[in-house]
């Protein structure tokens, strides 16, 4: 039965079908779709929706009163990971135009960035991850830094590194790409392979990280190591030194492996991004080469086979979004499962693979990862 409710009664759970009069100036707008979470009935607020019409025989949640819709709306433990990446990249931001430009950066006021990123892994690892891998390619230079030193504390803190180390690894990651600032915009940005004399110049990055670090407050040799080897490869092939595993720090070898999965994994506007679950198939062809025997396994035990923001369809055909790691099992993550089989938005629910039986004892595997881009898919909305 369809119902019109003011937008003040609007909860997670029901389906909206449509909202707008049908006036010119509030066109009509088909929707067709559950309320996941509160950031949705905000957005239609933004958008300054007054009321929508509602579907009660597919709702699973009754009009709200307008005085309990505060408590309708108390923001979910996702929002303080949320907003503390969106002030590391505000942070990033500033701090590489300020590159850029020429201007001079007190590099130091960055531990504030720093030490929000990590509160928001201890608040919340599993969503701080998710933010890290559902993006659009336009800010990719940006966003990959501040990727790269999250996902590098994720991976740090498994392998059992904390406090201060913890806290100047994150930084390293931070800036190892600081030095493509100071690199013709032309070749940073050029949408297509580069020549040899382009890609000797990109590779110079690293280099040139390392000497508008160098002499700063609060960048210490281990840091500035991190920054200048994160491109050097354990069989010595790497640049700009080819030191290989012997000469090598120990920030490096994490940031190194974070930065390959996350370029892989992300989109570009000359290229698309491989699923989590194909960059790694990719990075095991190389690993004894590229990285310390037994890291990439390390990796994939923090990560899971099935990374999060991997999109996957289940055994039972419906499809979701893995969302959780399960480092005890790998290969069986926790998945919110947002689509039915035919690709129609559902309520969503979480299934916890490693507590469920699989496909073969009457539960539900993973049958396979698949592009959302390709299906015409936005995860961002339903995480």
């Amino acid at each position: 039965m369809l119902k019109d409710i003011p937008l003040s009664q609007l909860a997670v759970g029901m389906y909206v079908e449509c909202y707008g009069d049908g006036s010119f100036q509030n066109p009509r707008r088909t929707l067709r779709e559950f309320i996941h979470s509160p950031e949705k009935i905000r957005e239609l607020a933004r958008e300054g929706v007054a009321s929508v019409t509602i579907d009660d025989s597919k709702s699973l949640a009754g009009p709200t009163p307008a005085g309990e819709r505060r408590r309708a709306n108390k923001p979910p433990d996702t929002e303080k990971p949320r907003r503390a990446y969106e002030h590391c990249l505000l942070h990033v931001l500033d701090v590489m135009d300020k590159v850029r430009r020429g201007c001079e950066v007190d590099f130091s006021d960055s531990y504030t960035a720093v030490d929000q990123l990590m509160a928001g892994v201890d608040e919340n690892p599993a969503h701080m991850t998710l933010l890290a891998k559902l993006r659009h390619f336009d800010d990719y230079t940006f966003r990959h830094s501040l990727n790269v030193s999250l996902l590098s504390i994720i991976f740090a803190k498994h392998l059992g590194m904390q406090g201060d180390d913890l806290r100047r690894l994150a930084f390293a990651g931070l800036y190892h790409d600081v030095g493509k600032f100071r690199v013709p915009v032309e070749i940073l940005n050029k949408p297509g392979r580069l020549s040899d004399r382009e890609f000797a110049v990109m590779k110079d990055h690293s280099r040139l990280g390392f000497e508008l670090l160098r002499g700063h407050p609060g960048t210490d040799k281990e840091i500035l190591l991190g920054v200048l080897h994160h491109h050097e490869r354990y069989d010595g092939t790497g640049y700009p030194l080819q030191v290989g595993q012997e000469g090598r720090d120990r920030f490096s070898p994490i940031i190194s492996i974070v930065d390959i999965f996350d370029a892989l994994t992300s989109r570009r506007s000359y290229k698309l991004a491989s699923t989590p679950h194909d960059a790694l198939k990719a990075m095991f062809c190389w690993r004894n080469e590229t990285f310390p025997p037994g890291m990439l396994e390390k990796f994939v035990e923090c990560f899971g086979v099935y990374p999060p923001g991997t999109f996957v369809r289940l055994t039972d055909q419906t499809h979701g979004l893995v969302v959780e790691a399960r480092p005890e099992s790998p290969a069986r993550p926790v998945v919110k499962v947002n689509f039915s089989r035919r690709l129609q938005p559902m309520l969503p629910k979480l299934v916890d693979l490693s507590a469920t039986p699989k496909s073969a004892q009457g539960g539900v595997d993973i049958e396979a990862c698949l592009d959302p881009g390709e299906l015409n898919i936005t995860l961002e909305r339903f995480i």
